[in-house]
């Protein structure tokens, strides 16, 4: 039995290819963000670049779009066929794969799906909710089916929550389902493929430093004061971003301030006398005296 194979199920519009800011001769008389003209048809910036990484680490790559302006009476078939004979060739594979059959060997896609269906369309045909039509999980399950593709190890990219919600309702792990946002921590395909080709990458373990400042003194209570304490906190989470150094965990008692740090044992204490001379300098300005007394450790 042949092995399965991971992939990346892909939104075409606004994950691969432009629709959001085409200029409104790209729809004619259809209904604007229905691209059913190849000429308007343009790869955005890095998609090559970001597929070609994908193919590089064995990973499928199938579009999945929904085209209602199909339903709506905005174009045919034929209109879905030439936009991704287009969208293909503009994302060539180089060198071409000699084992797949015509068109796919010069191509990055492996497969292009499209739902033409809408339950509002005006083509009888096509007028309805069908099973293919995202959030509905239809195009995923057949292009698993069909191509021999493992869903327990692929992903889905797209722009909106019916493309997220297509996959996992396919079985895909909710963990492998990327939104893209141009203003959220993944604007875009090649941000998500950095994501994706990072969670394959293997985990270093991470070596944790355990270091502790706290008063000798017993009858003090240095941190005792809720806004002292937030400013310790405060200090700790500063000096860790300016430093660079990864702060795993902080906990403060009245007493003392405890820092988990991903560094070694050097650096540690380090981090820990610059967060004593911080806040020392603080309470001594806002309080006339030192926070942690010198005889402290």
């Amino acid at each position: 039995m042949a092995m399965l194979r991971p992939a990346v199920f892909l939104d075409r519009d606004d994950t691969v290819c432009r629709n959001a800011d085409l200029p409104e001769a790209a729809w004619g008389q259809r209904t604007p963000g229905d691209l059913l003209d190849p000429d308007h048809v343009h790869v955005l910036p890095g998609v090559v670049e970001a597929l070609t990484r994908l193919r590089a680490h064995g990973f499928a790559i199938v579009i999945v779009t929904n085209q209602g302006g199909i339903a709506r009476g905005g174009g045919t078939l034929r209109d879905i066929d030439a936009c991704h004979d287009t969208l293909r060739a503009q994302l060539p594979l180089d060198p071409p794969d000699v084992r797949a059959p015509q068109p796919i060997a010069h191509t990055l896609i492996d497969a292009c799906y499209s739902a033409p269906h809408h339950p509002s369309g005006v083509n009888a045909r096509f007028a309805d909710d069908h099973a293919w039509r995202k959030p509905r999980p239809g195009m995923v399950l057949s292009a698993a089916r069909e191509l021999g593709l493992d869903l327990n190890q692929s992903w889905m990219v797209g722009d909106k929550q019916r493309d997220l919600d297509a996959a996992i309702g396919a079985g895909i792990d909710p963990a492998r389902t990327i939104r893209i946002d141009e203003s959220g921590p993944v604007p875009d395909l090649p941000a998500a493929v950095d994501r994706i080709l990072d969670a394959l990458a293997p985990k270093q373990p991470i070596h944790a430093e355990r270091v502790t400042l706290r008063t000798t003194d017993e009858a003090m209570r240095p941190l005792a004061d809720g806004k002292v304490r937030a400013t310790v906190a405060a200090a700790a989470r500063g000096i860790a971003e300016r430093t660079g150094v990864r702060l795993l965990d902080l906990s403060l008692t009245d007493t003392s301030v405890t820092a988990v740090l991903a560094t070694h044992r050097l650096a540690a204490l380090a981090f820990m006398s610059e967060l004593r001379r911080t806040t020392n300098a603080w309470h001594t300005r806002a309080h006339g005296s030192a926070l942690w007394p010198e005889r402290d450790a």
